[in-house]
């Protein structure tokens, strides 16, 4: 049995990692390739509202800085932890999300420092996308917990950076607006060649 793949696929709000989740799965399971998608947001939905609330927060936010002390680390904490039990039975996974903390403390390569299985193959790609098309996206996609950003957004979209380990080249780069196709054809090609 091969050694399960654990895909990473970042990049900041609106540059197309969901999109290009979900079509890169549907494309391999043509070619009878099981992926599991472990996406934060929906492994979370269900109680990061509720919990939010609980503390008297807006039970949409996802950006504030109150969101991002008290509650987006047990979004990624549970997302890695059901991560973990697919990759232990020996499916591949897919973690579309910005992942940031764990990029930049280099967490995002060790199987360890994840609580994954020894035995996983770690694999990332960076989705590049310029800002107003991004914007652009993240209007047209009208999820009410994008609000926070949209209000703030000199702030939000000043405060992103390209993290170090894509600047260096440690994460590859994927050009977020050539065809769908195209970029699902390069994301295999990475894979293949993960170690």
């Amino acid at each position: 049995m091969s050694r399960p793949i654990a895909l990473f696929i970042l990049g900041h709000a609106g540059t197309g990692k969901s999109f290009l989740t979900d079509y890169f799965v549907k494309q391999q399971r043509l070619e009878r390739q099981c992926w599991c998608v472990m996406d934060k947001d929906a492994v979370a939905e269900n109680w990061t509202g509720p919990l939010l609330h609980a503390l008297g927060q807006n039970p949409n936010d996802r950006d504030s800085p109150f969101f991002k002390e008290h509650v987006r680390d047990l979004q990624y904490l549970s997302t890695l932890r059901i991560a973990r039990d697919q990759l232990d039975i020996g499916l591949n996974v897919v973690l579309p999300g910005p992942w940031n903390r764990e990029l930049a403390s280099s967490a995002l390569f060790s199987t360890g420092k994840l609580g994954f299985p020894a035995a996983a193959r770690l694999c990332h790609v960076w989705l590049e996308l310029p800002q107003a098309v991004r914007k652009e996206r993240i209007i047209k996609r009208g999820d009410i917990r994008d609000q926070w950003k949209l209000d703030h957004w000199d702030a939000y979209f000043g405060a992103l950076k390209r993290p170090p380990a894509v600047e260096g080249g440690r994460v590859p780069t994927l050009d977020a607006s050539l065809p769908i196709a195209e970029q699902a054809r390069m994301l295999e090609e990475l894979v293949k060649n993960s170690s």
